[in-house]
């Protein structure tokens, strides 16, 4: 069985292998040639030989770039399509360097060809930086913009610090325009490290994705030569400054291999937010702890005195540390969401069994006993309907408090009997009414939306039938202008230590660990943002005629407004 697996994965790549487009396998098997020329052939032969690989990559994978883009859609083509024309443009500028070798009888190590150069490596690194293989959420694309810029800044200073230093000073003498053509190069393998680290630490939708990988390998190769002509090449001419072809034939050679499957887009996960591997976490901070190592060590060879000494080993303490308190911070995190999500998770399941498990028990019975008396099968229909009322108020609040901003929700007002809008929530929310007592003046109307209001209503009463006693209040009146609604009932309250948090989002207080418990934790903070809506604000206290806990919702100027008033105090509703 193992052989039989691996005879069709061979099938497999040799099939995809006889797939691929004739330019770039022949642009590669040049690129082949000309490396083993490099090595073994004179010079005469393998120097030009490379110049002519080098050129005829770079325009095979422009060109074969631009050609497949086509086959893809959306970003995806924009930004393949980008790094097709930054490779034709940059494959100009072994064109320019040859003329001006010609022209001038030996061009400069950094001259004008190396704008060309630059100008299409910008374009690539600019199309591969926009790959959809980046996006996410505005935070996500933050953090992961951070990272980049923490390993490729430590990056950086480490080869200033290491390497670039010394190649620096052979640019005295040299004239100004080539001393800012030459210091172009570093800069823009910085910003070639900051896209490799973004794309490394991304977190894509992606599976294993071939492309990044071959694309990223050539843009690193590509910086670590372009280094290493910097040290070469600084204040000599071109042929003496021997550029490291094997180097930049390699990465010709991954950018060939990239264009000719590029339009291979590798299956979505089935689960878009992978977890970040240890490489992720550890690339970019991992590099920022062997500068702060060399920095260290640099200094401590200086002489200094000991409290410097103590401050600078204090410092690099510090430093790790933060390090290490970030990979903690982030593992802390994680935890704390998967906990949230299983409670979540727990406390809506069991708020929804409930109902369902009463609605499928009573149409069993009804399917199976088609005997029933009217009067029984009309009793039981009636415990269907009010529990898959029951069940629909959870799935809209659920739909309300997943809003981006509840505060800010569209209000339909209206002038409404405050007494009305109280018993419709009692025959929503209460299935036993003698146990409310309802104080309000029947003529008391007030500018609102009723439904919003009732809404209100029916998770303080449902509150107040779960955790209260068995009596509650329910008070409406006017005060300076006010409405003001106040729900009592005759239990234990709330503990002084929950007051607060129990306005927020999926926070259940006391029962917050306790599933026996039925509730979601989103009512209170559903009531608060209904009640904020309307300019107004929900508060808790002990019931003073009652015991146990009050809940009150204070809304201004909503009684003997007009509707058009009402709207303009709060500037987030409309009219009904």
């Amino acid at each position: 069985m193992r052989s039989l697996g691996r005879s069709r994965w061979f099938e497999s790549m040799v099939k995809g292998f006889s797939e691929l487009p004739r330019w770039p396998l022949a642009a590669i098997a040049l690129l082949v040639v000309s490396g083993v020329a490099w090595l073994f052939a004179p010079k005469s032969i393998g120097e030009p030989l490379s110049y002519v690989a080098i050129f005829v990559g770079a325009i095979v994978a422009g060109v074969t770039f631009i050609r497949r883009s086509r086959l893809l859609t959306g970003r995806e083509r924009q930004a393949w399509t980008l790094v097709g024309w930054g490779f034709t443009v940059g494959s100009f500028g072994m064109v320019a360097l040859g003329v001006i070798d010609v022209v001038s009888g030996g061009a400069p190590a950094f001259g004008a060809a190396d704008v060309v150069f630059i100008l299409g490596y910008l374009g690539v690194l600019i199309g591969f930086a926009s790959l959809p293989h980046t996006s996410g959420t505005r935070l996500l694309r933050l953090r992961t913009g951070m990272d980049g810029l923490i390993g490729a800044v430590a990056i950086g200073a480490l080869l200033w610090a290491l390497i670039l230093e010394t190649a620096g000073a052979n640019f005295d003498g040299v004239p100004a325009w080539q001393r800012l053509i030459g210091s172009a190069y570093p800069m823009v393998d910085l910003a070639a490290l900051v896209v490799f680290m973004i794309v490394t630490v991304r977190q894509s939708s992606r599976r294993f994705d071939l492309r990044i990988i071959l694309l990223a390998t050539g843009i690193l190769a590509q910086a670590i030569a372009d280094v290493q002509f910097f040290v070469t090449g600084a204040g000599r001419s071109f042929a003496e400054a021997q550029p490291p072809q094997l180097l930049y034939m390699f990465a010709i050679g991954c950018y060939v291999a990239t264009s000719a499957i590029v339009d291979r887009v590798p299956p979505v996960r089935e689960y878009a937010n992978r977890r970040p591997s240890l490489w992720a976490l550890i690339a970019p901070y991992g590099a920022a702890v062997v500068m702060i190592v060399v920095l260290v060590t640099r200094l401590w060879d200086a002489q200094l005195g000991r409290v410097d000494q103590l401050l600078i080993a204090a410092t690099f303490i510090v430093a790790v540390l933060v390090i290490g308190r970030q990979g903690i911070a982030i593992r802390e995190n994680r935890m704390i969401v998967e906990r949230q999500r299983t409670e979540l998770v727990s406390s809506i399941s069991h708020e929804l069994r409930t109902p369902l498990t009463a609605m499928v028990g009573f149409l069993a019975v009804l399917q199976e006993d088609p005997k029933l008396h009217l009067e029984e099968r009309v009793e039981m229909i009636e415990v269907v309907v009010e529990q898959a009322e029951y069940l629909e108020r959870i799935v809209e609040d659920l739909l309300f408090m997943a809003h981006d901003n509840p505060g800010q929700i569209p209000l339909h007002v209206a002038n409404q009997s405050v007494a009305d809008v109280i018993d419709h929530a009692q025959n929503i929310a209460i299935a036993d009414r003698t146990c409310v007592d309802v104080e309000v003046d029947p003529d008391l109307m007030a500018v609102i939306d009723g439904a919003r209001i009732q809404q209100v209503l029916v998770n303080l009463l449902a509150n107040a039938r779960r955790y209260g006693g068995d009596r509650c209040l329910v008070v409406g009146y006017e005060r300076d202008g006010h409405l003001v609604i106040e729900v009592h009932d005759s239990g234990p309250g709330i503990q002084k230590k929950y007051e607060l948090a129990i306005w927020e989002r999926f926070e259940r207080g006391p029962n917050r660990y306790n599933a026996a418990v039925p509730g979601s934790g989103i009512g209170l903070a559903m009531v608060r943002s209904i009640a904020e809506a309307h300019g107004g604000r929900a508060v808790y206290r002990r019931s003073e005629r009652m015991g146990g806990a009050c809940f009150v919702i204070d809304l201004p100027g909503r009684v003997g407004a007009s509707p058009v008033s009402a709207v303009s105090s709060t500037g987030t509703m409309a009219v009904g």
